[in-house]
């Protein structure tokens, strides 16, 4: 069954607003590391940490919602 014109532009528009959302996301992390330094006395290179265990646990939650949709599939 071939989707309607309108349902196909819902989904480019809803795919657009995860993407621009991700990438707002990772920019509030790197607006908000000043305040982590001050807040919580972070050095430089606890700065460091923070960027990488977000881009870490960021990268496994993206490996899961994978497999979840592997195994899931279309419904």
């Amino acid at each position: 069954m071939a989707a309607s014109r309108e349902t196909r532009w819902f989904a480019l528009a809803l795919l657009s607003a995860v993407q621009f959302m991700v990438v707002l996301d990772i920019a509030i992390v790197n607006v908000a590391l000043p305040s982590i330094k001050l807040d919580l006395g972070f050095s430089q290179e606890n700065l460091q940490w923070v960027i990488s265990a977000y881009a870490l646990v960021f990268g496994g939650f993206l490996l899961l919602g994978g497999r979840l949709a592997d195994i899931l599939g279309r419904r």
